[in-house]
């Protein structure tokens, strides 16, 4: 059920390119993926521009964009994206302590890996 080891399978292409790490090129990588997503991203965004402004520190911006950034990461595989979407339903409807662990290593290495081939 679970992967030992995630790859991308040879001669896979992304829908599109890795953005650079700007607001501006995430959101607009997202726009381009997901339209739901973009929604999320700009009440995000909002957000945290206020905790940005309120706590005087650029840090939530570096965080949302990270987290985002890392979203694109996943999404322009397809086929990642709907593994590692199957390994969140794992986590949050399993039963069994040892199923949830597997399908949360999962995860990690979904992410690991779209990071790296960005």
């Amino acid at each position: 059920m679970f992967a030992m080891e995630v790859s991308i399978p040879a001669g896979a292409q992304p829908v599109l390119p890795q953005p650079e790490r700007t607001p501006v090129a995430v959101r607009a990588a997202i726009a381009r993926l997901d339209s739901a997503a973009l929604a999320r991203f700009e009440e995000d965004w909002a957000a945290t521009m206020t905790r940005a402004r309120e706590e005087y520190s650029v840090l939530p911006v570096r965080h949302l964009v990270e987290h985002w950034w890392l979203w694109v990461a996943v999404t322009r595989w397809p086929a990642l994206a709907a593994r590692l979407r199957e390994c969140e339903q794992i986590v949050a409807r399993s039963g069994d302590r040892a199923t949830r662990r597997a399908a949360s290593a999962e995860i990690g290495a979904i992410l690991e890996t779209a990071a790296q081939a960005a």
